[in-house]
């Protein structure tokens, strides 16, 4: 088994490209959902599921070693901005999915008026503490049997990569060619060496309409062939890949061995 993708955002519910390397810390992906945008008034994350276009908004770092501290570049459709993330000398307790994290707004810059403008609302961009707008554990694992049978089950005349997208996993597992699908939840509890770095597989990931949406466009698909209906229809419930804790950081690139230990 091998590693065949890795992904990150560095703006939650943006773009989730795929990375040749990435570096697993004690707290996650290192510059993985570090921004997140607000809806300000009502004090609340904003939900990918609600403001799809979020989906079509790419963010990223313009140094990986320095993160936030050395800039980053927003791009959407009406544009680019890059420059410093700057913090704000206040902090916002605001509710992500029923939990309560602690953010730092930026200062008003051009790349909060770009996404304003992308979304077609005001919206406050923030930093998040790491791991802090993760619904999970912070590493999300799905191999490409499982990939391969959600497209199958929903129809999907897509690439593959499109397919893997839409789960937005850190990591795709190549299990080869006749590996059953599901596989990794019978992993939880156990760890799994990827690269130079050690993940303890924790539960099979609850999705939602998100999957839904393709991840280029941002477009839903037709009423009743989506590939959340296609999961639930599949399975007891609407459950595919798993998320991980780090338990020994390290770097991870695309074709390392992946084993469980």
């Amino acid at each position: 088994m091998h590693v065949h993708r890795v992904g990150v955002a560095l703006l939650k519910g943006a773009t989730h490209p795929s990375v040749p390397t990435l570096r697993l810390d004690a707290d996650g992906p290192v510059g993985d959902r570090l921004l997140c945008a607000l809806d300000a008034e009502r004090r609340a994350v904003l939900r990918t599921v609600a403001h799809p276009r979020l989906l079509t908004a790419q963010a990223d770092l313009l140094d990986q070693r320095r993160g936030l501290a050395g800039g980053w570049t927003l791009r959407t459709a009406a544009g680019t901005a890059t420059g410093a993330a700057e913090l704000g000398g206040t902090t916002l307790d605001v509710d992500y999915w029923g939990r309560r994290v602690t953010v730092r707004p930026l200062r008003a810059s051009a790349h909060v008026a770009l996404l304003s403008t992308h979304l077609g609302r005001d919206v406050v961009l923030a930093a998040a503490p790491p791991g802090g707008i993760v619904y999970g554990a912070p590493v999300s694992v799905v191999t490409r049997a499982t990939v391969r049978a959600l497209a199958d089950a929903a129809g999907l005349a897509e690439p593959e990569e499109t397919t893997a997208a839409r789960l937005r996993a850190t990591l795709v597992l190549d299990d080869g060619p006749d590996a059953a699908p599901f596989a990794e939840e019978s992993w939880a509890g156990r760890e799994l060496v990827v690269g130079g770095a050690r993940i303890r597989v924790h539960a099979p990931i609850l999705r939602c309409r998100v999957i839904d949406h393709d991840p280029v466009t941002g477009g839903a698909a037709p009423t009743g062939r989506g590939l959340l209906r296609a999961l639930a229809a599949l399975r007891d419930r609407p459950v595919a890949g798993t998320d991980a804790v780090v338990t020994q950081p390290g770097a991870v690139t695309v074709g390392d061995d992946a084993r469980l230990a």
